[in-house]
C-alpha cells in the first residue's frame, strides 16, 4: 500500500499511522493496480485512457457540484460498479456520464447485487473496472465489519482504542 497527496507532509504522516509506503509521484500512485482517489473533485485524476487493463479504481472523492476525479469517456470504458444507483446517478462521478449520456442504468452494477450473488463482479482479469462510492452508510458499516472480523486473515493493520 502506497499513498500519494500533494502535501508530502501530510502523505507521509499518513502512511507511518498506516504502515504504508509514499508514492514516489502522482504518476506512480494512479499506476498501482488498485488506485482509491479521496480528493475534493474539482480536477480531473484520470484523463480518457489513463487506466490500463485490469485496474481498478474506486472514486471516493467528495460528492458535489463540479466534483470529477476521472473524465467521463474513461469512466465510461470500465465496467462501473456503485453503491447505490438512485444516489449514485445524480451526486457521484456517474452523475456526469449519466448527463452527457455517456452510461445508462443497464451498464452500471450495484455492488449490493454483487455480494448478495445476484450480479457479477468482475469478468475477467484484465477488465478495468470502477467503483463510485457515494457513501451508502449501511453498506459501509457491513464492508468494516467484515474487515475488522478478517483482520488476521488479511494482515490489516489495526489500532488499539
Amino acid at each position: 500500500v502506497s499513498l500519494w497527496d500533494v502535501d508530502e507532509g501530510r502523505a507521509r504522516g499518513a502512511a507511518l499511522g498506516l504502515g504504508a509506503a509514499v508514492a514516489g509521484s502522482r504518476e506512480e500512485a494512479l499506476g498501482a493496480d488498485l488506485v482509491v482517489t479521496m480528493t475534493p473533485g474539482h480536477e480531473v485524476l484520470l484523463s480518457p485512457g489513463s487506466l490500463r487493463e485490469g485496474q481498478h479504481v474506486s472514486l471516493m472523492g467528495a460528492d458535489g457540484p463540479g466534483k470529477a476525479e476521472i473524465a467521463v469517456e474513461e469512466l465510461a470504458r470500465t465496467h462501473v460498479f456503485c453503491d447505490d444507483w438512485e444516489q449514485a446517478s445524480h451526486n457521484g462521478e456517474l452523475a456526469h456520464a449519466v448527463e452527457a449520456g455517456a452510461l445508462e442504468r443497464e451498464q452500471v452494477t450495484e455492488l449490493g447485487a454483487v455480494l448478495a450473488g445476484e450480479a457479477q463482479g468482475r469478468r475477467s482479469d484484465d477488465e478495468i473496472t470502477a467503483f463510485d462510492s457515494t457513501g451508502l452508510a449501511i453498506q459501509d458499516l457491513a464492508i468494516a465489519l467484515a474487515a475488522m472480523d478478517r483482520a488476521a486473515e488479511l494482515d490489516l493493520p489495526t489500532l488499539e482504542l
